[in-house]
């Protein structure tokens, strides 16, 4: 798995090459096997191992032509097909691209659908017309970056089908339509007996893998109450099934003993273990085999095929022969998240949980206990013990993972997976039993059904009320590098060391400490704007000494949401869970639509609209999600805002705007001002509107300027440049636009004057910081992005004039 995870980014060739080395350090640690250290040499050769097939399962071979993306005509087999309620999702091994014949290729293509597509089914070949654009990188602090994941699963492109004209090639395979039917015909069964469709969406997650049909604010509150293991077939399910499974046949195979003369000289768990193997692995087939089931399934297998053999099985050697089952099944689940926390929770139960048990003051049931009562609590005891002592551990051994991925951890968990454990496992016996009755006699499955359906009723009950109860969960920052090798070590010291080895335990809080203060102990600027980078629309967010203001929101009608992907969790990055003042400097889509959504969870003070604009729909969608906020619309002879250290003074829209034609040129336009440091922010304004700037006579020379309107040919004109002359300009656009921004011809303009230009395109997400004297440009990309590349440094410093 290290191998894997490590594995260097190299051609195909250089894949096979990791591969023989692999052999050949085989051979040779077998020949010098009873040498010291030849099982270092067994080490390096799983290493180089895990590392060839990832550098082979990543490989792709993309056309020097198709490298910037395009449309071309592409070949090649369905290799998962996700529906939604208004889109389909492909996901494409591309063998050949181009007209005719095409020419070879080998990468992957996340393809979504337009119009309603032929049926289709993995394993199908198809052929059709695609718009492909290259996979970008995370361009925004806390945006979550799938870049390395994309690569590793040879992911080259996204892009867009249209149905109508998608031709397939071949049919489906006989035994996929059967399973495609039968999940279809269970989920109509079970939603004709479920007490509500958020019940019959949890009972088919768990017993067809239908995980797609789950609310967004369901599975918010499975993670908030802990239970966010539920929802996947995990470990969890996958061990309870083998379970019921092995006691179920061996009732049958002891009745048959009875029977049968040959069978009663065997014993039935002998009988009873190999043959629930092949019911465990038909579970994990019916519900897609997620990489958590099949790291249980191999599990599972190891243990029901050791007891076949009268061999007690060893926990560490079925996780570690699970391990590398999923490494030479798909080395690229390596770096899935589930996976990896499927990995911690088994290898936190295994070693950390018996040490948490051990250190609670309280002794073990007594065995030789006779009173029946007694005997009863003591057991009960144990059991709520063991559970919560299980629970702690996946929780602490998870943590550092969880918060850098979701920024909390669960507090909630702690109780709720005692509570809610025994009903996790009715219910996967209710799911697994009635699919596989289903597949038998759809009747007769009626009532396991029903039964399982009311049973995920009760359980959505527990988790609502323990999503939330009062400090369900603690927001925590990503622990980085050095606290979460502090964390891991102090709990390996704890769970393994013994005497004064237990001692290094400390590490793990110490390893917290660091993560919580020393954030807070750093210098923070007087003045600090982020010119993120949400694609063709503007947004920024302002702080000054823990106040903070948000400009605009970005968003593309019918695109993807820049309130959820880059704005909601850079404010979570960045410690931001209340905004003093938030802007919308006018009422277009790729300024208001991520504010909108931002606003639904992060909570302002006030509003500020341009002045008339508030009765537009937009603005009132985004005065509803600011609920509680004080709206204002506000023009030129607006007070000035106090931002801590800084000011934010309103110089537009003018007073007589009612002449001006569009939305654009009645933009709320801002300077900032902390000490020395001028910062001009002017919406979208146009020709008219930079000349209703000037004539407030309110403007000077400035030390930032964000570009207006993106950088346009009707903006930035050379009566205001000479005004305001800036050494710096951002362009807040979007990669490959099909405005052209910023056109060449203004980005000469800003040179001309010896600007320097930052695009976030180009350098992602721009941040500056200001001490009030001089400024700091950094960006987050280096200026390596498909678009043209400004002859500056990503990271800038000059004294103010």
């Amino acid at each position: 798995m290290l191998g894997a995870g490590l594995g260097l980014r190299t051609q195909v060739i250089g894949g096979l090459f990791q591969l023989m080395v692999a052999s050949a350090l085989g051979i040779l640690s077998l020949w010098l096997a009873r040498l010291p250290g030849a099982h270092l040499g067994v080490l390096l050769c799983l290493g180089f191992t895990g590392a060839g097939l990832a550098t082979l399962e990543a490989g792709a071979d993309v056309p020097h032509a198709l490298a910037a993306g395009g449309t071309t005509v592409l070949e090649g087999e369905v290799e998962r097909v996700d529906r939604f309620e208004d889109s389909t999702r492909l996901l494409v091994a591309v063998a050949r691209v181009g007209q005719g014949a095409g020419s070879p290729a080998r990468f992957h293509a996340s393809l979504y659908v337009h119009g309603e597509p032929p049926p289709l089914l993995p394993g199908q070949r198809l052929r059709a017309e695609a718009k492909l654009k290259p996979l970008e990188p995370a361009s925004n602090p806390g945006e979550k970056d799938l870049s390395a994941t994309r690569w590793r699963q040879g992911l080259a492109f996204s892009g867009s089908i249209q149905g109508s004209r998608l031709l397939v090639l071949s049919p489906p395979s006989g035994w996929r339509q059967y399973l495609v039917r039968t999940q279809e015909g269970l989920s109509q069964a079970v939603r004709a007996v479920a007490p509500s469709p958020d019940a019959a969406a949890l009972f088919l997650t768990l017993a067809a893998g239908q995980r797609a049909a789950l609310d967004d604010s369901l599975e918010e509150d499975f993670s908030r109450s802990g239970l966010a293991h539920v929802l996947s077939v995990s470990g969890l399910h996958v061990a309870a099934l083998a379970l019921m499974t092995l006691a179920l046949l061996r009732q049958v195979f002891v009745r048959a003993g009875a029977r049968l003369r040959s069978l009663r000289r065997v014993d039935a768990r002998r009988l009873a273990a190999p043959a629930s193997v092949p019911f465990v692995w038909a579970y994990v087939v019916f519900t897609g085999n997620q990489p958590p089931a099949v790291r249980s399934a191999v599990m599972a297998s190891v243990v029901l095929l050791g007891l076949a053999l009268w061999r007690r099985a060893d926990g560490l050697n079925s996780l570690a022969t699970a391990a590398a089952v999923l490494v030479a099944w798909a080395p690229s689940s390596v770096v899935d998240l589930s996976l990896q926390l499927s990995f911690l929770a088994v290898f936190s139960l295994l070693l950390l949980t018996p040490a948490l048990r051990e250190a609670i003051p309280l002794p073990p049931p007594d065995p030789k206990e006779s009173h029946r009562v007694k005997r009863l609590l003591a057991s009960t005891r144990e059991t709520v013990l063991e559970t919560f002592c299980a629970s702690a551990a996946v929780t602490v051994a998870s943590m550092p993972l969880v918060a850098g991925t979701f920024g909390r951890a669960s507090l909630a968990g702690l109780v709720s997976n005692i509570v809610c454990m025994p009903l996790c496992g009715l219910l996967t016996g209710f799911a697994a039993g009635g699919a596989a009755l289903y597949v038998v006699a759809p009747v007769l499955a009626t009532p396991l059904l029903w039964g399982g359906a009311w049973v995920s009723e009760l359980l959505l009950w527990l988790t609502r009320f323990f999503a939330h109860v009062p400090l369900a969960t603690m927001e925590l920052p990503s622990f980085g590098v050095t606290a979460s090798l502090l964390y891991a070590a102090g709990l390996a010291c704890w769970a393994l060391g013994e005497r004064r080895w237990r001692l290094g335990g400390l590490l793990t809080p110490l390893g917290v400490v660091l993560v919580v203060l020393l954030p807070r102990l750093a210098p923070e600027p007087g003045l600090r704007i982020t010119f993120l980078s949400v694609g063709q629309g503007d947004s920024m967010v302002l702080s000054s000494r823990g106040h903070h203001v948000l400009l605009d929101g970005g968003g593309v009608p019918g695109g993807a949401d820049p309130g959820q992907r880059v704005i909601v969790p850079f404010l979570k990055a960045s410690r931001i869970d209340r905004l003093d003042l938030t802007v919308l400097s006018h009422p277009h889509p790729d300024h208001a639509l991520g504010l909108i959504s931002t606003l639904a969870q992060v909570r302002t003070e006030r509003l500020w609209l341009s002045a008339g604009s508030a009765d537009g729909p937009l603005s009132k969608q985004l005065i509803a999600a600011a609920m509680g906020a004080r709206v204002e619309e506000v023009q030129l002879g607006h007070p000035a805002f106090p931002l801590g250290e800084a000011t934010l003074e309103v110089l537009g829209p003018p007073e007589d705007r009612e002449l001006m034609e569009g939305a654009n040129d009645k933009s709320v336009v801002l300077l900032v001002r902390h000490g020395d440091v001028t910062v001009l922010l002017p919406g979208d304004v146009e020709e008219e509107g930079e000349a209703a700037l000037l004539a407030t006579g309110k403007l000077g020379r400035v030390t930032v300027l964000k570009a207006a309107h993106h950088g346009s040919r009707t903006s930035s004109t050379e009566e205001l440049l000479e005004r305001v002359r800036p050494r710096y300009v951002v362009f807040c656009v979007g990669r490959r636009n099909r405005f052209g921004f910023p056109h060449p011809e203004v980005e000469e303009r800003y040179r001309t004057l010896g600007t320097e230009c930052l695009r976030t395109d180009v350098h992602g997400a721009i941040t500056l910081e200001s001490d009030g004297k001089d400024v700091r440009l950094s960006a987050f990309l280096p200026p390596d992005g498909p678009a043209p590349e400004p002859q500056v440094a990503p990271v800038a410093s000059h004294p103010q004039p």
